[in-house]
């Protein structure tokens, strides 16, 4: 495949930052995918304006290796959060997912970003009749909490063109984007304000020291700032002792393809996912079929790992789940196939808030939900920053300071 370990979204090039010493500064933001230049944009809607962003190897990021889906919910079904935490927390912490999910989408209206966004839904598939009774059971208690949710039978999934299937819950809320072209528009934003970004510089640890944080780096040696962010989902654990102690968040190497273009309109234009979100799936904008996961069939996993070339067994995988459960009219060619490293959380749930540290601070670990919760996140992490109030099912499921 000419694509070969190679985003489809990077044929739009990542924006980066300059090559030159970075300066101190008030704040400086460790990571420029998603989570680093939404908390840039953040901290200027608070009026922060000495603000400095770095990044070592921008493309690596899993901002550029996701499956474009801005989804309501968390990484469980309505039926597990109520499982592990109770009606009340789970319908709270999934009302905080559609806060989140709007923050991408007001931001793109209230700067006329062109990232091809959609709120066109998100269709859930089971591949069997255990994952179709826990739709059925989320869809209810969905619904008994005022949230919108609809079953779609076995026949209605077969006519949108899936085979081997079970029933699936529709839910109209969630949305599509394509994610450098959000990245990179946000970020011009920020640029046009004034933020300060350098790429090519390498953090090896994040310290405070005294009433300053301190980044040893390579290779500009040290920087100096009154606070810093670590925005560097799966690889916190590389610059940060708090979270390879903690064992906050663990990494795992996601996988997609995506196919040439599509002779024929596939009928499902909005994301989907199967057998419990382990694989999903969009058509790009140019009518391509962009599935990822499979990773759960693996040996492992894929859990800790920082290997970014991909997995030939996970690649063969996925081809055969498409032909077993979409009912394709053509041959389809695959061009591009790649792996991020994602970020699964001790909890479940990202974090967002203060480290044992009072001047650093953290927004991560996603567990695949990365782009409808990053920028959502990150507009947290700056109230309080800023010292203003927080939702208190934040505090109780997000804080990383729990585990100290």
């Amino acid at each position: 495949m000419s694509g070969y370990s190679h985003p489809y979204w990077l044929e739009v090039p990542a924006l980066k930052g300059s090559p030159d010493k970075p300066q101190d500064a008030e704040i400086v933001i460790i990571g420029s995918g998603l989570s680093g230049v939404s908390t840039a944009y953040w901290l200027q809607e608070k009026g922060y304006s000495n603000l400095l962003l770095v990044d070592y190897e921008p493309e690596k990021a899993a901002t550029f290796r996701n499956c474009g889906h801005i989804l309501y919910g968390t990484v469980e079904s309505m039926q597990a959060l109520v499982a592990l935490h109770g009606a009340e927390v789970a319908s709270k912490l999934w009302s905080l997912s559609i806060d989140v999910c709007h923050e991408v989408r007001d931001t793109i209206r209230r700067h006329q970003i062109e990232a091809h966004y959609k709120q066109d839904g998100y269709l859930v598939i089971a591949i069997d009749e255990s994952e179709e009774r826990e739709i059925q059971q989320s869809i209810e208690l969905l619904q008994q909490n005022g949230f919108a949710s609809e079953y779609v039978t076995r026949e209605q999934l077969e006519k949108k063109g899936f085979r081997n299937v079970f029933g699936g819950r529709f839910e109209p809320g969630s949305a599509q984007a394509h994610p450098t072209l959000f990245r990179n528009g946000l970020l011009d934003v920020c640029l046009k304000r004034g933020l300060k970004y350098h790429s090519g510089v390498r953090v090896e640890a994040v310290e405070e020291v005294g009433d300053k944080v301190r980044l040893k780096t390579t290779p500009w040696g040290s920087i100096e700032a009154d606070a810093a962010v670590i925005a560097a989902n799966a690889y916190s654990p590389l610059l940060s002792e708090f979270f390879a102690r903690y064992r906050l968040v663990e990494p795992y190497r996601g996988q997609i393809i995506t196919s040439k273009p599509l002779q024929h309109r596939f009928p499902v234009r909005f994301p989907h996912s199967f057998d419990h979100g382990y694989e999903y799936a969009i058509i790009t904008e140019d009518n391509r079929l962009m599935i990822g996961g499979w990773r759960n069939r693996t040996e492992g996993g894929e859990l800790g790992t920082y290997e970014i070339n991909v997995n030939p067994l996970v690649e063969l995988g996925l081809r055969e789940f498409v032909e077993n459960h979409y009912a394709l009219t053509e041959k389809v060619e695959w061009e591009f196939s790649w792996s991020g490293i994602m970020a699964a959380s001790k909890t479940g749930f990202p974090f967002i808030g203060p480290t044992d540290s009072q001047r650093i601070f953290t927004c991560s670990g996603y567990t695949g939900h990365g782009f409808s919760w990053a920028h959502g996140s990150a507009k947290i992490l700056a109230d309080i920053i800023n010292g203003d109030p927080v939702p208190d099912i934040v505090r109780e499921k997000c804080n990383p300071r729990f585990f100290i």
